[in-house]
């Protein structure tokens, strides 16, 4: 439940010691407002989470002390159960909760003891006209007593009953890898002190991504719970988060009018041309396996292993066809076949609830990488493959064979276009990178040339051996200075290199930039010899054949942006980059900028 819980005081105030023991009072003055969960990649809005309003009327300062409360005095399972019926209420009242998910924090404790009404919350939802599967419980660790095997066995329950289970505040507790692994949620929402800084936070930004690879492949969902600010987002996308949730998306509402489908300010940028077509490939691979709904009867699913029988393995959807696992077909010969046709047993053996044989799969978004997807299958322990989702919904099943052939075929075309030296993305490389920027008119976009000064009179002094440690020195400083989400570099060859920006400050660029040529210009005098490097020059015939004096190498830098919504031809684009190439050479700093208005399609 959300901390914003006192409105109606003011800071200065003390709440009203009221404290009711009775749950009808205190539900009385509460409310709830909810906040939107989008998709990290999308922006479509995947769900709410429901935060509690006016607690403070009630005497509690937080939404925790009045849960203590309920408990202290023997009336939190009634309180929760009430208290989620008038979340339902507000949820189910938004034309948007169609196809969308109410997260629900239930605190846990005694959940599953004698005559507890929180293990029938089931039986109110038709009252909303929702599914289960519309419903997830978020389940935290502060009360570690909490989690006994009582309440393991109850949420376990629950969730065979179809509802979505969350772990929320991952990180916060001491004991959160174990609940991870025994409690096997749906969902992870990950601490906001992780993601405090996470832009800037190095270590913060590691746990992140591996809590994310580690969720995926335990077949759960990463949310970015409590992002407040673009950096943070960014950084949160790129660590591999697949959900967001926090005041850079929407601040909680109460009103209707408040709600959207989709907020456009989190879209995540089209693909370029070789994640496109690498997505193609991945699509070309998915197995159009047999699915099976998860509340169907054993009876069921028994006869789509008849229609089927080349199946060996069948995915399970929920109501919203979000897969929740897999059935395998040799999970099922050893309970079914264990007695004879007459067997008793046997045929008890057909009312057991399917769901009872689901195994968790690794689960990825289809826009994932290759590489990104065989990390999440070398991780996972006895997986057939992966359940590949688009918005979630299941798209189809990628077996490891295939997993392999894709692996297999990047490596080869990638070898094709790596320069032999640096191993950076080759001529061919960037210029398909320049040809699809040019298509994308719906974003900015920042082509960013490099070439050497003075590299012929050094090479002719030095010796090439000298000139490619030169080379490959520039191309690990390319390397460490630009990389992240919507960035390209490669190596065209010799010593000019290449790099690209997609909706990125053009400022914040040209200082990456000029760090970069700093650093190399510092790096690169430990090439000379004591003489030339006191002196600050060498002595080489130019290309006439006049001896002459050359300063030290550095790099001449030039960018080029293309803003949103211009139209641009990709060989004239070629031949703007080169000439303010030349512009950059006769620069005071080596560096010039421009921005096209429009070029001739």
């Amino acid at each position: 439940m959300s901390s914003d819980c006192s409105l109606g005081l003011k800071a200065t105030d003390a709440p009203p010691k009221l404290l009711w023991r009775s749950p009808e009072r205190i539900l009385k003055v509460l409310d709830y407002a909810i906040q939107p969960i989008a998709d990290i990649g999308t922006g479509v809005v995947y769900g709410y989470e429901a935060q509690v309003r006016n607690c403070g009327l009630a005497g509690a300062n937080t939404p925790e002390a009045l849960i203590d409360h309920a408990h202290d005095h023997g009336f939190l399972a009634q309180l929760e159960t009430e208290l989620l019926r008038k979340a339902l209420g507000r949820f189910s009242s938004f034309r948007t909760a169609q196809g969308t998910k109410l997260f629900f924090k239930l605190d846990g404790r005694d959940l599953g003891t004698e005559n507890d009404p929180r293990m029938h919350l089931g039986t109110m939802l038709p009252d909303f006209g929702l599914e289960k599967s519309q419903v997830c419980l978020e389940f935290s660790e502060r009360h570690q007593q909490t989690f006994t095997d009582v309440a393991h066995h109850a949420i376990n329950d629950l969730r065979q009953m179809g509802f979505m289970v969350a772990l929320d505040d991952f990180g916060r507790g001491s004991s959160e890898l174990r609940l991870l692994h025994d409690m096997s949620p749906d969902y992870v929402k990950i601490d906001r002190f992780f993601l405090n800084g996470i832009d800037c936070d190095p270590r913060r930004k590691l746990f992140v991504t591996t809590v994310a690879n580690l969720a995926h492949v335990l077949g759960a969902r990463v949310i970015a719970e409590g992002v407040e600010t673009e950096r943070e987002f960014k950084a949160c996308r790129e660590a591999g988060c697949d959900l967001v949730q926090g005041y850079y998306v929407a601040k909680p509402f109460e009103e209707k009018r408040s709600a959207k489908l989709f907020y456009d300010h989190i879209r995540a940028p089209g693909i370029g041309g070789a994640a496109r077509r690498e997505k193609d490939r991945i699509r070309g691979e998915l197995l159009d396996l047999p699915t099976i709904q998860y509340d169907a009867s054993m009876i069921n699913l028994l006869d789509l292993f008849v229609q089927n029988q080349d199946a060996s393995l069948i995915p399970v959807l929920d109501a919203n066809r979000e897969p929740r696992g897999l059935i395998h077909e040799r999970d099922l010969k050893a309970y079914l076949y264990a007695g004879g046709p007459d067997d008793e047993d046997a045929k008890a053996a057909l009312d057991f609830p399917l769901r009872s044989f689901v195994r968790a799969c690794p689960v990825a978004d289809i826009d994932s990488n290759a590489d990104m997807l065989l990390v999440t299958f070398a991780s996972s322990i006895n997986s057939d493959g992966i359940i590949l989702t688009e918005n979630f919904r299941y798209a189809g099943f990628l077996s490891a064979t295939s997993l392999l052939k894709i692996i297999h075929e990047k490596r080869l075309q990638e070898a094709q276009d790596q320069n032999p030296l640096t191993g950076l993305p080759g001529n061919g490389a960037v210029s398909r990178f320049i040809t699809d920027s040019a298509g994308k008119a719906a974003q900015e976009r920042h082509l960013c040339y490099f070439d050497f000064d003075n590299f012929k009179p050094f090479n002719d002094t030095y010796g090439y051996r000298q000139g490619d440690r030169a080379i490959i020195l520039f191309s690990e400083l390319l390397q460490r200075h630009i990389s992240g989400s919507g960035t390209f570099h490669g190596h065209i060859g010799g010593d000019d290199f290449f790099a690209g920006f997609i909706n990125m400050d053009q400022t914040d660029i040209a200082a990456r930039l000029l760090a970069l040529q700093r650093a190399f210009r510092l790096d690169v005098e430990s090439f000379y010899e004591a003489e030339h490097r006191s002196r600050g020059y060498i002595e080489a015939q130019d290309r006439f054949g006049t001896l002459r004096k050359f300063p030290m190498l550095q790099c001449s830098m030039s960018i080029v942006t293309v803003p949103r919504g211009v139209s641009v031809n990709p060989d004239r684009l070629n031949d703007e980059i080169i000439a303010m190439k030349r512009a950059a050479k006769s620069s005071d700093d080596g560096l010039v900028v421009t921005t096209l208005e429009h070029l001739p399609v």
